[in-house]
């Protein structure tokens, strides 16, 4: 007999982030010992709630625009997306791993979501066929299948297409989140047509060490995307976290004529 995935089901209740009187119920199909975004979920509290607080204390509205979900992982952040943008709103979520796509979709689905549209593909900066590391969906003890990098020289590995994001078409774009594990340079390479026609905020992860692995580093990263015509704000500064640069790994890039339209509040 096949063996199988050790899987759960969840359930957790969430903000209602367009209607601060009301919670959601939403439910998940989650590998229990996945950690970071999963163990999140399952012990009742919002990942990386600073983004949403972004949002909502800005009042920067969604409703109706498009969002990007680049390493769409289980679909936490797509799932919370679709009610951001609402029944005329879109969430396209990219996800190269196979198994974590499906994962993705299966909770799009169990959530009753119809405008979020799931891509097995990486983003980068050419059309190509590139390697995607393959952990082992069958391990039993803590892991972090979000933690994964393309490519990667790993022993366990798949083939999976690469797109540039630049060669979709979108209505507005009310902002792009991005978290490839170091692979953040390609994708915003390959992205610059998009971000200059439509001037969204980006949410862009920055872990120097991964950044290192394809060539790049956090100053790079700061100064491609300041050549873009963009403000990198870190969230959570001054605030000491568990990484190995000891700061929050996230951070706010706002195009300059917002940044210049009233000030941010960025906690």
């Amino acid at each position: 007999m096949k063996k199988k995935f050790n899987i759960g089901l969840y359930q957790n209740n969430k903000k209602d982030f367009t209607n601060a009187f009301y919670t959601n119920t939403l439910t998940y199909a989650l590998f229990p010992k996945d950690n970071a975004v999963t163990s999140s979920i399952i012990h009742g509290w919002q990942y990386e709630k600073y983004m949403f607080d972004f949002l909502e204390q800005n009042q920067i509205d969604c409703v109706g625009k498009d969002i990007i979900d680049i390493g769409g992982n289980n679909g936490s952040f797509a799932v919370d997306f679709a009610h951001l943008v609402g029944d005329n709103g879109n969430v396209h979520s990219f996800e190269p791993q196979r198994i974590i796509y499906y994962q993705l979709c299966t909770n799009v689905f169990l959530n009753g979501l119809d405008n979020v549209y799931c891509h097995n593909f990486a983003l980068g900066d050419k059309n190509e066929l590139i390697k995607i590391e393959k952990p082992d969906y069958f391990f039993e003890g803590s892991v972090n299948f979000g933690d994964v990098c393309v490519n990667e020289d790993a022993n366990n590995f798949e083939f999976v297409e690469s797109r540039r994001l630049d060669d979709y078409v979108f209505d507005e774009i009310a902002f792009i989140k991005i978290d490839v594990q170091g692979y953040e340079p390609f994708v915003i390479d390959g992205a610059v047509k998009t971000i200059q026609e439509h001037r969204p905020y980006l949410f862009v992860e920055f872990e120097d060490h991964l950044l290192t692995k394809y060539g790049s580093s956090e100053d790079d990263l700061i100064k491609k995307i300041e050549s873009l015509g963009y403000v990198v704000k870190r969230f959570q500064e001054g605030i000491p976290y568990q990484t190995v640069s000891g700061k929050c790994l996230d951070c706010v890039c706002i195009p300059n004529e917002k940044f210049e339209e009233f000030v941010h509040r960025i906690t």
